[in-house]
């Protein structure tokens, strides 16, 4: 029984008015009134006998009274219900909370969103002209109202109905839930008791609960003599759990035209997953929350023991500048293998979502071949309504906390290890996360929730071992989580927030204990289909490498001449260092005066988080796509020690490639990625990529200017082509910034292929005979460039090599070797052969004498 304050805004017999006369015409722009249809009877044929769009409170609709940011010019908004309906909130919310939302409200749709954008109520389309909303969330953001809970009922007028017969409740619904937050439907007849038709609560949908602009239907049986129902629509015990809104409200004999139940089918079970086709399987782990030097320092024996027979490491999510870091954001990088400018999930609501042009593994996997077996739980709805798409069985949790789904999850996932045959497995625990909202990641409860996970860890890895072919199976157990912490929350630029963590054991993942490189929530699925013999089609666009892949990057080979900060303020832990030192064949064309911060003293080298934490909330953090070693010209930075730019300082640096072969005319084609910002037009900065030729012409390939105005490209791939010269053989490419007190500039990852003459390579000694002891010039041409090309003296018709020297060709393929033939050599006919890395061959005859005193043979 609800401790109520009924608002009964018509007397009974307006109430009979409204049940007895029909709907009167609208006059043109104008929402047509509510009322009921005629009666039952209406209902034999099909047609809605009641109906309510709440249209008619369009003249009451007054302007804002709490919620301060919107217009009071924007009427838009009245607690008045409209005739014969009433609003039934609970007595202890009077004069708390915001005064829009205490209780069941009435709004136009773009009243509503504006009071909080960004957390799909605009996803309300079917909503129109007016609409009813109970917003506990924007209720309790306002007005201290503190413990209270939320507690309100909007109820029908009663509607005329036959006993015996089953109608059917439609209307349009727009509702999100988390936490204690209940709702439901409820009818009565003949003013009897009401009884509950379906509930919205954790225990039945799961947390974080999304169930957007849908169109419901619900049918009632009437009972015997019943003559006149009355609906409830209840919300209560909610706090700031989000909202429900209703519109569009007929009671009709049939459901409504594409209406759809208001609760999901009955959920697949783990027997329903199909046996598989792979002896190599995978066993993703998703976790929530987990942040790592909180999971560094608690007791972790299975994540351990994983991590000891593979790798272990840290990585970082982006920073603002692409998307809050939040889970939809994480757990999207973490399934699709690419990065939010592509998958297009950078927040929780998906409001515009590319999951499918970019699917999650389970999906791609059952793209690639149907009979791959693949099997996903989880508790968060929007990870299975929304990025986790088609695998042949996905499991929702419903339950009263994340620790009791987290607990299912695993015991489901178990009984499919111990029944079934799967190939892939995506299991997501949530309870890390929710235990950091709820006590902080520095808690107690946090350090007990972290090591509960790690004993689930274990129940998973033991129901592996304990399968009957585990003996014959090649298990890869792949883990990782969408965000870290700072305090109770995320979403933020912060350190802690941002630092997440890659894990994989097993399979073709060397086993080196620590991260050999800095793997990415990008590189899991990569991963997980190179395991299962998948060959990775480049038009899937895929953004991550499997974990063990070698770095082919030049800049990742100066990471071991990395020094710590010099002017910087101390660095957090796992942000490695930075160095001037460029890598082979590169170099600086420093201009910088002798001024402002060392570390950024011109181009550097240092990683994206020793870069990104020395000024947190400026979109340095989202250069994702790059990784290991960056390379760093940051005048904004500079500047921060001494304001050197204010005397008329600039920055002004160039960082060249090695110079390398290209044929007169030939094409040169560079790709990178880049992360540029000018951040003001008045001050200035500019930056360039120049191809420089050996005949010494220039082509610039790519030019910004402050000029143009503040700009931020953030984590671009750059595919620049040009053609060299008439007159050139060699080419390098140059990265030019010159800037005051401005933005900034990284890159990453440069590739410069040249076209070369295609010519045969020629190979030939300087004489025809040599004397034993003696030397002969061996010269190429046409070979690679920095080739390296062996030489072997060997007799002629024998392939064994009796001597041999190694030589490096010049970057226009050349050489030139004085080749000593041993004193000890008989004479005869012999060839000195050059062997090439691909085992081809080119021989040159050379007959042997002795000389004076080595004898004859």
């Amino acid at each position: 029984m609800r401790t109520s304050q009924t608002i009964c805004l018509t007397t009974a017999l307006g109430v009979a008015a409204a049940l007895l006369l029909p709907v009167a015409p609208a006059a043109a722009e104008t929402p047509q009134a509510d009322s009921a249809s005629a009666g039952v009877g209406a209902a034999a044929s099909g047609s809605a006998f009641f109906t309510e769009t709440f249209d008619s409170l369009t003249p009451a609709l007054r302007p804002r009274v709490d919620e301060t940011h919107i217009s009071t010019e924007l009427l838009g908004w009245t607690p008045d219900a409209p005739a014969g309906w009433t609003v039934t909130s609970d007595a202890s919310m009077s004069g708390k909370g915001k005064t829009e939302w205490r209780g069941w409200s009435f709004a136009t749709p773009k009243f509503w969103a504006a009071a909080q954008t960004g957390q799909g109520r605009e996803l309300f389309t079917r909503g129109s002209g007016v609409i009813a909303v109970a917003e506990n969330d924007e209720w309790d953001d306002g007005n201290s109202p503190g413990e209270q809970l939320f507690s309100s009922t909007l109820s029908s007028p009663g509607i005329a109905v036959a006993g015996g017969t089953t109608v059917h409740v439609n209307f349009d619904s727009n509702y999100r839930q988390t936490g204690p937050q209940l709702a439901a439907l409820e009818v009565s007849f003949d003013g009897g008791a009401p009884t509950r038709l379906f509930e919205y609560s954790t225990a039945v949908l799961g947390d974080q609960t999304y169930l957007h602009d849908r169109l419901l239907t619900q049918p009632i049986d009437v009972p015997a003599g019943a003559t006149t129902m009355r609906l409830d629509w209840v919300v209560e015990q909610a706090t700031n759990d989000w909202y429900w809104a209703i519109d569009d409200i007929t009671v009709t004999d049939a459901p409504a035209v594409g209406a759809e139940s208001p609760l999901p089918p009955a959920p697949p079970e783990p027997s329903d997953v199909p046996d598989g086709i792979s002896d190599r399987k995978v066993l993703f782990i998703d976790f929530d929350g987990v942040r790592l030097d909180e999971l560094r320092a608690y007791d972790t024996p299975n994540l351990d023991a994983l991590a000891a027979a593979g790798q272990f490491g840290v990585s970082y999510l982006q920073d603002n500048a692409l998307g809050p870091t939040v889970s939809g954001h994480g757990h999207a990088n973490l399934l699709s293998g690419v990065w939010v400018d592509k998958h297009r999930s950078p927040d929780n609501n998906f409001t515009n979502p590319n999951i499918e042009a970019y699917p999650d593994v389970l999906t791609r996997l059952e793209q690639v071949n149907p009979a791959f077996s693949t099997f996903s739980t989880a508790d968060w709805q929007p990870l299975n309504d929304h990025l986790i798409l088609r695998p042949d069985v996905k499991l929702q949790q419903r339950g009263a906390s994340a620790a009791a789904t987290d607990v299912q999850s695993v015991d489901d996932a178990v009984e499919v290890l111990s029944t079934r045959n799967p190939d892939a497995m995506v299991v997501y625990l949530h309870n890390g996360d929710a235990t950091g909202h709820a006590y902080t990641a520095e808690s107690p409860q946090y350090k007990t929730t972290i090591e509960l996970l790690d004993r689930q860890v274990g129940q998973l890895v033991d129901a592996i071992e304990a399968r009957e072919d585990a003996a014959s199976e090649d298990w890869l157990v792949v883990a990782s989580t969408d965000h870290g912490f700072t305090g109770y929350g995320h979403g933020g630029d912060q350190h802690k927030t941002r630092k997440v963590w890659t894990l994989a054991s097993g399979g073709d993942v060397p086993a080196t204990g620590a991260a050999t490189r800095e793997w990415r929530q990008v590189d899991l699925a990569p991963t997980i289909l190179r395991h299962l013999g998948v060959d990775i089609d480049p038009a899937w666009g895929l953004e991550g490498v499997p974990i063990g892949t070698p770095s082919t990057d030049p800049f990742d080979t100066v990471a071991a001449a990395f020094g710590p900060v010099v002017d910087e303020p101390a660095k957090p832990a796992d942000t490695a260092g930075w160095t001037k030192q460029a890598p082979e064949g590169w170099q600086i064309d420093e201009r910088t005066p002798a001024a402002g911060s060392s570390e950024y003293r011109g181009w550097s080298f240092m990683s994206g988080e020793f870069w990104t934490t020395s000024e947190e909330g400026q979109g340095r953090g989202s250069f994702v796509r790059a990784r290991d070693v960056i390379a760093v010209a940051d005048a904004d930075e500079w500047n921060d020690l001494g304001d050197p730019a204010a005397s008329g300082a600039r920055f002004d640096s160039t960082l060249y490639s090695p110079w390398q072969e290209v044929k007169p005319g030939g094409t040169v084609d560079l790709t990178f990625v880049s992360h540029y910002r000018q951040l003001s037009a008045t001050v200035p900065q500019h930056a360039e990529v120049v191809a420089e030729f050996d005949d010494g012409t220039a082509q610039v390939l790519w030019s910004r200017d402050a000029a143009q105005g503040a700009s931020f490209e953030i984590n671009q791939p750059v595919s620049l082509s040009t053609h060299a010269t008439a007159d050139s053989r060699q080419v390098r490419i140059g990265w030019r910034l010159t800037a005051g007190d401005n933005g900034y500039w990284a890159i990453d990852a440069p590739q410069i292929s040249a076209e070369t003459r295609a010519v045969d390579p020629a190979f030939a000694l300087g004489a025809a005979s040599v004397t034993a002891g003696r030397t002969v010039e061996a010269s190429g041409t046409g070979f690679g460039t920095d080739e390296e090309v062996r030489l072997e003296l060997r007799r002629s018709g024998d392939r064994r090599a009796l001597e041999t020297a190694t030589v490096t060709a010049s970057i226009l393929g050349e050489f030139e070797l004085d080749v000593t033939v041993p004193r000890s050599t008989k004479r005869g006919a012999y060839e000195i052969v050059a062997v090439r890395p691909d085992g081809s061959e080119h021989a040159v005859p050379i007959a042997v004498t002795r000389g004076l005193g080595l004898g004859a043979n």
